[in-house]
């Protein structure tokens, strides 16, 4: 490997003087802050030039030099930069790839004040190595920004979850509010929208715009906890299917192995259904998400599966984190589904597990450590590529002897106490999640209000336009129907508690890539496009900025689309398609790998789509 300049060697301690800048550090403030928290490359094999990502570095103790070390050969600062006058230093990295097999590497970047261990800040460097022949062709398709997919470099930007405005409980036909319970699957069909709802027993509503719903008479599906899937392969006459998931199938608390399980069921108008065949023998506890997946040409189950105990003795004594998310794949979904028929029974006790099924999704050592995922309500979402999201519902279990608020109940066990509150999980795939952030995506209500202290999102949504309505349910009370300082709260609403809520989502809106006021870039990995105008879903507001580039495979300008000729993007749109002063085609890149370097400041990127109009 040829000699590298001291900046750019395979340990690179940096040892900066920074002595001449006064100022001593506030007790509250880190000693040494970096932002992003991590930094994710992606290039081809075959491009001449690594990408490029910058890291800012804020120091409160500007009087002491500090130190940047790291061990990667791939890895090399391309420029220093400071601001003296403010303790901040900026160094841009660059990959160096060749050699690099095809696959993943990863480094970290240690930064600390000399002198000070204690300061020690871990900056992750993610580095992935594809073939050029497997660039990403986008068609004319729309591609969303839920994750590092579309990221290949960036400085100063964020991916940040958007949270949906509430507008609102459901109405019935005369605008009262009415309780429509639990939502087992929102649905659109023959120009109608269709909630299932309920608990114990099954009911359907049908509504011409999502706000006012009107129960359908003689609907009643003795089937607990149900949940529905129109199927688009399937015979007219088992369009519909159906399966109970949240209880044992039979009656009483036996479960009998033989008999009782998940069961399908199917029909050719969603009111009557007949029992097909026993898909599990075991239950779930907890309501089932059933898909088609379009993208593989399968079924997909979502569920939740418990946490298998490494003994008897274990599962006895409760198990930390114990519900998970898992995912059952099948080519017939009323035919008995697959899963590991060797988990010991002692393990289980019939109690469907992630030894059984793989699990996907599951809190970590980022979560309140008493806290797990109680239901899912995964999604296809079906208006971009390859996107799949889950609106978890994440449950903070309190603790016996910690949470003193909570007036437990007799014969009552503290596992089963707790707020519920709606987050948000992306995949590309169903099978690979990330969490963008942790935070609510639909935030519990105060206690004077409704949808206080428990949240579930429904399955489904509906799109009205440039929005997407979703739905959700609140019992008013915590899990387990405790009430946080009863002497206080028991009455707050006038016992009008729980409901069904509805939220208002900006179309392809969940995730965007942010760039605060100090302005910053994005730049995509080389794409192949059909279609003649790139069209965005952005929003700058009244004076924020972006402005666009096309850049051929090794990051050059392509003449035309610089961006000193790109027409200034102001204003909130979901769909603006992008011109230069040479105009809006760019059919002629049509074929090419090219990059999309967008430059922005004050902005929220959503997405992007080659169309032919």
């Amino acid at each position: 490997m040829p000699d590298r300049s001291p900046l750019i060697r395979r340990v690179l301690p940096l040892l900066l003087a920074l002595t001449s800048l006064a100022g001593a550090p506030r007790a509250e403030e880190p000693a040494l802050r970096v932002t992003p928290d991590s930094l994710n490359f992606v290039v081809a094999t075959g491009q001449t030039t690594g990408p490029l990502q910058a890291v800012s570095f804020w120091l409160s103790d500007r009087s002491r030099h500090w130190r940047l070390t790291y061990d990667a050969d791939w890895l090399a600062i391309d420029r220093l930069t400071g601001d003296g006058s403010v303790g901040q230093m900026t160094a841009r990295f660059r990959v160096n790839h060749a050699g690099l097999a095809p696959g993943r590497h990863a480094t970290t970047v240690v930064a600390e004040l000399d002198g000070m261990p204690e300061t020690r800040v871990e900056l992750p460097v993610n580095l992935r190595v594809f073939d050029l022949p497997v660039i990403r062709d986008v068609g004319g398709r729309k591609q969303l920004f839920i994750d590092q997919r579309f990221i290949e470099e960036s400085e100063n930007v964020v991916l940040k979850v958007n949270p949906p405005t509430k507008i609102g409980q459901t109405l019935d036909e005369n605008g009262e509010v009415v309780n429509l319970g639990f939502i087992m699957r929102v649905l659109e069909d023959e120009g109608k929208y269709l909630i299932y709802h309920g608990g114990e027993r099954i009911f359907l509503s049908e509504s011409s715009d999502g706000i006012h719903w009107t129960r359908v008479p003689d609907v009643d599906i003795p089937i607990p906890y149900g949940i529905m899937l129109i199927d688009p392969r399937d015979v007219p006459e088992r369009r519909y299917k159906l399966f109970n998931s949240f209880q044992r199938e039979g009656t009483g608390d036996s479960f009998d192995p033989d008999s009782h399980g998940i069961y399908g069921y199917y029909s050719g108008d969603g009111r009557q259904f007949t029992r097909s065949s026993r898909l599990l023998p075991m239950w779930i506890d907890n309501v089932l998400i059933p898909w088609w997946d379009e993208r593989i040409g399968k079924y997909v189950i979502f569920t939740r599966a418990q946490a298998a105990p490494e003994s008897p003795e274990e599962r006895r004594g409760g198990v930390a984190n114990q519900r998970r998310v898992a995912r059952i794949e099948t080519d017939d979904i009323l035919a008995p589904w697959p899963y590991d028929t060797t988990v010991p029974p002692s393990l289980h006790q019939d109690l469907l597990t992630n030894r059984h099924i793989g699990e996907i999704l599951k809190t970590d050592e980022h979560d309140y450590q008493s806290s797990d995922i109680y239901y899912n309500s995964a999604t296809i979402y079906p208006y971009a590529e390859d996107v799949y999201l889950m609106f978890t519902a994440n449950f903070s279990h309190f603790v016996h002897g910690y949470h003193t608020q909570l007036r437990a109940r007799p014969n009552q066990i503290w596992e089963d106490y707790g707020l519920i509150e709606i987050q948000l999980a992306v995949s590309r795939d169903g099978i690979h999640w990330t969490r963008p952030e942790r935070v609510p995506y639909i935030d519990i209500g105060r206690p004077d209000e409704w949808d206080r202290w428990l949240l579930t999102a429904g399955t489904g949504l509906i799109r009205k336009g440039d929005d997407v309505l979703q739905f959700y349910s609140s019992s008013g009370h915590t899990h387990d129907s405790n009430i946080i300082r009863p002497e206080e709260y028991e009455n707050a609403v006038e016992q009008k508690m729980g409901g069904t809520g509805i939220v208002r989502q900006r179309l392809d809106g969940f995730v965007s890539a942010d760039v605060d006021h100090r302005g910053g870039f994005l730049e995509t990995p080389p794409v192949v496009f059909s279609g003649r105008k790139l069209r965005l879903n952005i929003d700058t507001g009244a004076v924020g900025l972006a402005q666009v580039e096309l850049r051929d495979a090794e990051g050059q300008p392509l003449p035309g689309f610089e961006l000193t000729e790109c027409e200034p993007i102001l204003g909130n749109f979901t769909d603006y398609y992008v011109n230069w002063r040479g105009g809006s085609d760019v059919s002629a890149l049509a074929g090419t790998p090219v990059k999309i370097h967008f430059k922005l400041n004050r902005a929220k990127l959503y997405g992007f789509q080659f169309t032919d109009e």
